[in-house]
């Protein structure tokens, strides 16, 4: 498979300012344009502001931002078992997601993005995104997915997404089994690039990956959506998965509870500790 089939008439569209460093480092001087979706925070105004200052100084061509207002649904979902819809996940006011959370708006942004990405993808060959998992596991990552899919249908493109997962996404990666005929393209990871891209969001306080530090793997691929599996398939040929291990909310719960046992226990054999 040559370069040329993933960046011919491309573009490139991420959910939120920082994405396209995170998980798509080696296509960013590639694509023809960059579409970011999300800018605004509405608990958190000083990323908002600083987002729009970061979008303008970002050392890449071809960005459009679509201003569009996060609705915060981060760990909304139940990622033990996760449910897709046609909004991108089901989520609800769970104790682990953010304060800020907004169903409502977490349904009318999917008819926001449908609206604006029939107009920006327009005359594009291939579109990649994020994949349907949400790389390490984002609700509103699996609904800029669901989107570029449904806007597919008018516009024809073809589809590519990132080979990213976690430990928190791996229950909802798993149903999508490629088959035995994967079609994907590994690249060189742009460490210098992102690294760069980093440094204009932390410089105006938004760079917002959740947990501490990021290391780059050295390589990424992109997956053809036209691979993914029917549904209810069972058996299968992954392509090659880029696996970040990371403390998910229920696993930080789980520890605390089994700490909390191990105490009395030990306060039951030998007494309390002094």
């Amino acid at each position: 498979m040559s370069m040329s089939e993933i960046t011919e008439r491309s573009a490139l569209v991420v959910a939120h300012p920082d994405d396209e460093a995170l998980w798509f480092s080696s296509i960013l001087e590639r694509v023809e344009r960059v579409v970011i979706c999300f800018s605004d925070v509405m608990s958190r105004p000083d990323w908002s502001e600083g987002r729009r200052r970061a979008i303008a100084q970002l050392p890449i061509s071809g960005v459009i931002s679509l201003g569009l207002t996060e609705s915060e649904a981060f760990n909304g979902a139940d990622w033990r078992n996760p449910a897709p819809n046609e909004h991108g996940l089901e989520v609800s006011r769970r104790p682990e997601a953010l304060p800020g959370i907004s169903i409502d708006r977490y349904h009318a942004n999917f008819s926001a993005l449908v609206a604006h990405l029939t107009e920006t993808l327009r005359h594009c060959q291939n579109v990649i995104t994020h994949n349907p998992w949400g790389e390490y596991g984002h609700e509103e990552h699996v609904q800029v997915y669901r989107a570029v899919c449904h806007v597919q249908r008018a516009l024809g493109y073809r589809i590519w997404f990132s080979n990213y997962c976690s430990n928190k996404s791996h229950n909802l990666m798993v149903r999508y089994l490629s088959g035995f005929d994967s079609s994907y393209l590994t690249m060189n990871t742009n460490i210098d690039l992102a690294r760069r891209v980093e440094s204009v969001y932390r410089a105006n306080n938004c760079w917002t990956w959740p947990f501490s530090g990021y290391q780059w793997f050295r390589q990424e691929c992109f997956v053809s959506n036209d691979s993914v599996a029917p549904s209810g398939m069972s058996v299968g040929r992954l392509f090659p998965l880029n696996y970040i291990r990371i403390e998910a909310p229920w696993e930080q719960q789980q520890a605390s509870g089994l700490r909390q046992r191990i105490a009395r226990v030990v306060r039951k054999m030998w007494g309390s500790p002094r």
